[in-house]
């Protein structure tokens, strides 16, 4: 072997162990992007199933509210309803996805007033339901008109074309049947739903869940009715018992509480009319009586009403005189009225008249 030939084997031998450890290393390296490959390839499929799935949901979602979060608490304000922006954001995302409305929260911190601000500001048709113990199912969803039913078979005629007693015109027009059967969307405002009793709340089930009613005898095959359009329910809790949780589940729930100052202010700008200096001393005022320890704190209508007792009897001013004449909107028990005097008269020179 010539010397050059010695060289190159011994340059052959050397590199041997690294190129060993190259194909080794890349063999290793081989398994993860093999691996990599594939999750990348997954992960554009997932993105793909999510973007078409968000297309779909955004599009039965838009049918059934098509306003924004911001355009839907700009509609309340107009009709004199302030809701704070994350409140908004979650009666918004609820309405979209046609669920039933729970609203908790104190007594006078405006539950009942959303349903009915919504509707005005949608234009939409709107139905009332008081609830209460002795409610019983029939009186609200399924009925059959039985005397006209009677009065209809009695003045049938031989010859004539015999009645059909178990159509839609024989059932008696109740709360739950006049808002499926309605063509324009309809907002149901069930009222204290806390205080209906078992049978009658169990009743509401099924209506909540698929918006829909079963009548049993009805004639032409069809036991069951849809709602025609669409059809927004609210509910109402003071928190009287707790609701099962088969009701629960087909509800979700907003909780509403007193509103911060700043948002007072504005209801109480709108509603009285007031300048907005004068509204946010009356809504520091209220504030600070329902720190204090009161068997019942003034509500959003006690505020508004002691607002414009304000401005009629007192010109805009807040002094011991014209809180001993107004007392009354703001503390409802002898005890209640001793804090509430005491307290107001040591800030009563902070707030003394309309700027």
């Amino acid at each position: 072997m010539s010397q050059m030939g010695a060289t190159l084997a011994r340059t052959a031998a050397a590199a041997l162990p690294a190129l060993a450890a190259l194909a080794l290393g890349a063999a290793a390296l081989a398994g993860p992007w093999r691996q990599w490959r594939r999750l990348y390839r997954r992960e554009l499929g997932n993105q793909r199933l999510l973007l078409e799935a968000q297309r779909r949901i955004r599009e039965e979602a838009d049918r059934m509210f098509h306003l924004s979060a911001e355009e839907l608490r700009a509609a309340l304000q107009s009709q004199g309803y302030y809701l704070d922006p994350l409140r908004a954001g979650r009666l918004w995302a609820y309405l979209r996805q046609g669920k039933p409305v729970g609203l908790r929260g104190e007594p006078g911190v405006g539950k009942s007033q959303l349903p009915e601000a919504f509707a005005r500001a949608m234009g939409y048709h709107f139905i009332d339901l008081e609830c209460h113990s002795q409610l019983e199912a029939d009186e609200i969803g399924i009925a059959w008109n039985g005397f006209k039913q009677i009065v209809d078979a009695q003045t049938y005629r031989a010859g004539e074309p015999k009645p059909d007693l178990y159509t839609l015109e024989y059932l008696t027009p109740t709360p739950l049947l006049e808002s499926l059967l309605s063509e324009r969307p309809t907002v149901v405002r069930v009222d204290e739903v806390d205080k209906l009793n078992e049978h009658t709340a169990n009743f509401f089930l099924r209506y909540l869940d698929k918006k829909e009613l079963v009548v049993h005898n009805l004639s032409g095959g069809k036991r069951t009715l849809r709602a025609r359009a669409p059809l927004y329910i609210f509910l109402t809790s003071n928190e009287y018992r707790r609701l099962d949780p088969a009701f629960m589940r087909r509800t979700v729930w907003l909780d509403l509480e007193f509103p911060s100052e700043p948002i007072l202010a504005q209801i109480l700008a709108s509603a009285v009319g007031v300048p907005p200096d004068f509204a946010a001393r009356v809504a520091r005022v209220v504030h600070q009586v329902r720190q204090l320890n009161l068997a019942k704190k003034p509500s959003i209508a006690e505020a508004i009403e002691w607002c414009r007792a304000l401005v009629d009897v007192a010109g805009g001013q807040i002094t011991p005189q014209s809180v001993e004449l107004t007392i009354g909107f703001l503390a409802k028990w002898p005890e209640d009225e001793a804090l509430v005097r005491e307290a107001l008269r040591r800030w009563y020179d902070t707030f003394s008249r309309v700027g």
